[in-house]
């Protein structure tokens, strides 16, 4: 394996830094699509299995099949949704740590 150039060396640090960032928004949209889907599948929860709600005792039956179905479908939304990005973190950060030892000279396994 041949030595990086200057310059080549700059541009790889200045790829690593913006591939850092990118991982970065990606954990955070990872972080906000576990909570979405953790408010979803509560509501599920709530529509479909809550019979007496203290909190809320006069709620119908048909607005509370109305937040099971929410719940059901944003549960699967964003369940699908975060299983993508922990792919794309995941390959994202295997790309970064390859180009990462790139840049510290180190061979290539």
């Amino acid at each position: 394996m041949s030595k990086l150039s200057h310059k080549e060396r700059e541009q790889l640090a200045s790829i690593i830094d913006q591939e850092n960032a990118m991982l970065k928004r990606v954990r955070r949209i990872i972080r906000w699509e576990t909570i979405l889907l953790v408010i979803f599948v509560i509501l599920y929860i709530w529509g479909a299995y809550v019979t007496n709600d203290a909190f809320l005792p006069n709620i119908g039956p048909g607005l509370k099949t109305d937040f099971r179905w929410i719940g059901l479908i944003g549960s699967i939304v964003f369940l699908i949704l975060m299983v993508l990005s922990f792919i794309s973190y995941r390959n994202g950060r295997k790309g970064l740590l390859a180009k990462i030892d790139l840049y510290q000279g180190k061979e290539n396994k």
